[in-house]
């Protein structure tokens, strides 16, 4: 079985005048703040993707619903039916329309505070 060698003299700490050292700290503190940065922006952009998803998946509800009322599949084809399917499907988008706009809105003002907060 081999020993490892301890060294002979011990491991001194790098003098605090280093110019490497200077050079560090600020730099470590200023790294620290842009990550943190970088993370709340990545927070909302994840909060962005998941309201246009939201969003997309009202689209596609009011899609399937237009399809089935042009279809008949909703009951017999008449211009009464599909008016009716015309308006609902409008009040459904504008409910959702709104609902996105509040949200951006929203969303602006979370990531100002959040912001504000770090800093």
């Amino acid at each position: 079985m081999n020993k490892s060698k301890q060294p002979e003299t011990p491991l001194q700490p790098a003098s605090t005048d280093s110019p490497y050292l200077w050079w560090y700290q600020p730099w470590g503190e200023a790294i620290d703040s842009t990550v943190k940065l970088q993370g709340i922006w990545l927070e909302t952009c994840n909060d962005i993707a998941r309201h246009e998803l939201e969003f997309l998946s009202t689209m596609a509800t009011s899609c399937n619903k237009l399809t089935n009322c042009m279809l008949g599949l909703g009951g017999q084809l008449t211009l009464a039916s599909m008016a009716s399917c015309y308006h609902d499907i409008g009040n459904d988008m504008a409910e959702a329309t709104l609902k996105r706009t509040r949200m951006v809105t929203e969303l602006s003002d979370d990531f100002i505070e959040r912001i504000w907060s770090e800093i």
